[in-house]
């Protein structure tokens, strides 16, 4: 339990890593595409994430974590040493490739433990990402004020091969067949392949707009690419995905409530970021100027925060069903970056914005997962796990574009880098509240759904009975 702490979190950290760290790497190389940044991690996430999962049952999920964590601490090298931007993206191209770790931990943890321990073994695990938010932000400023953006490569870097170590340590997941035996390759290519170029297309939309070749056409042969899978998987012995399952309102509903809610909460430290760490240039840039440390501290409170709403959600979910705190908790994320909208003007403003997003982030975090696996059986829980995983990335791609380019309706351009004026943050703002809303309203469609501790550990829903709460 204790050696998946750390790479359950690897992703977490990451982002958080990268997101302080963007402004200074926008100002560093003078480029307006900051934001592919992120995109290039998540374009090869999503490729390999079909064949991970396969791999893991094959060879063991123990394995292919393994490679997968070696396969990033390349990337995270050639990320830190990079002489360009392009050889940057390179970097966090190959770093992309510990992003499916994130979707095999669920299915290790379920694996390795009896049933009566695995809620806590995942609460434990998974719950940990408290932590991180409250104590990666501050490690990272102050690496960044005192050495650069390269310093926070450097630490990723040296938490992957920490993780290495972590993984090497724990035992072995069963072992299921030969990856030749009954997998859907078709599959599998055209569901990496497909919302990878739906990724990349969206990826283009703020540098080239909707109708440029470059942006319309992987969006229409990605999509067309999904059109063919879901054909393929229906008429599939072995489908890699069940898609049958997607017709279900509960899983449906859950996956897209989770993917638009928890996109809005992860994505909002980003354009805080930007906010904070931009100078305050007349006409130009209506940023704070704060140092990478003092964005942080300033961040405190939200993180303590999110901490304890995760913590308290937790114990909350032993006695009521997740649709009873999913929804108080999404409509205050859509109050909370609403507040932010109207009121990120000074320290007092954006710290009371931010620890009503904090409260309601750690909340959904906390509940997200759960909400998932208790819609299903046991058996489907890997599979709807990665469902979830791969919606939240392709929400993401999206999301990121479209909020880059709410941002670059008010930006002014000076030297190559683009700075924000505050109608900028304003807009960015109040976009995130449309997402979360827009998760909120499917919220509504949820349907009764059992303890995430009886889904755990392997009660089936339609076996639950009495036990469905909310």
């Amino acid at each position: 339990m204790l050696a998946l702490i750390l790479p359950a979190q690897l992703l977490s950290i990451a982002g958080i890593a990268g997101g302080v760290a963007q402004p200074h790497i926008a100002e560093q190389f003078r480029t307006t595409d900051i934001v592919w940044f992120n995109l290039a991690t998540l374009l090869v996430s999503l490729f390999t994430l079909p064949f991970a999962v396969k791999l893991g049952d094959v060879h063991g999920k123990r394995r292919v974590m393994l490679i997968l964590a070696a396969a990033g601490i390349i990337g995270d090298i050639v990320s830190a040493l990079a002489p360009s931007f392009a050889v940057l993206l390179i970097g966090r191209a190959i770093a992309g490739f510990y992003g499916p770790i994130v979707a095999l931990i669920p299915a290790c943890i379920r694996e390795c433990f009896p049933a009566r321990r695995v809620a806590m073994a995942y609460g434990v695990v998974m719950g940990s990402v408290g932590v991180v938010i409250l104590v990666t932000p501050v490690i990272v400023g102050h690496l960044i004020d005192s050495f650069g953006w390269r310093s926070a490569m450097w630490l990723l870097t040296g938490l992957t091969v920490a993780a290495m170590g972590m993984l090497a340590a724990m035992p072995e997941t069963p072992r299921r067949g030969r990856f030749t035996d009954g997998f859907d390759w078709i599959g599998g290519l055209l569901l990496g392949g497909g919302v990878a170029l739906l990724a990349y297309g969206g990826g283009n939309v703020y540098s080239a707009g909707w109708t440029a070749p470059r942006t319309a056409w992987p969006l229409l042969v990605g999509l067309v690419a999904l059109v063919v899978f879901v054909v393929v998987e229906l008429r599939s012995a072995h489908p890699i995905v069940d898609v049958r399952m997607l017709a279900r309102r509960p899983v449906a509903v859950v996956i897209i409530t989770a993917a638009f809610v928890q996109f809005a909460y992860i994505i909002s430290p980003v354009v805080f970021s930007f906010l904070a760490q931009y100078p305050r240039i007349p006409f130009a840039s209506d940023g704070f100027g704060w140092t990478a440390t003092h964005y942080a501290v300033v961040g405190i409170p939200a993180g303590i925060a999110t901490v304890a709403a995760a913590v308290a959600t937790g114990g909350a979910l032993k006695l009521v069903g997740p649709r009873q705190i999913w929804l108080p908790s999404a409509a205050l994320l859509v109050v909370g970056l609403a507040v932010f909208a109207r009121a990120h003007h000074d320290t007092v403003q954006v710290i009371v914005a931010s620890v009503l997003v904090g409260i309601a982030g750690g909340t959904v975090m906390a509940c997200g997962t759960a909400m998932v696996v208790s819609v299903v059986s046991q058996d489907e829980q890997a599979t709807v796990n990665g469902i979830a995983y791969l919606a939240l990335q392709v929400v993401g791609g999206f999301g990121y574009q479209i909020l880059f380019t709410v941002l670059a309706a008010n930006q002014v351009v000076m030297n190559g880098v683009p700075f924000y004026l505050d109608a900028a943050y304003t807009n960015a703002y109040w976009l995130l509240a449309g997402i979360a809303g827009i998760g909120l309203l499917a919220a509504f469609l949820l349907p009764r759904i059992q303890r995430p501790s009886d889904a755990l550990a392997g009660i089936e829903p339609e076996r639950a009975g009495a036990q469905e709460i909310g």
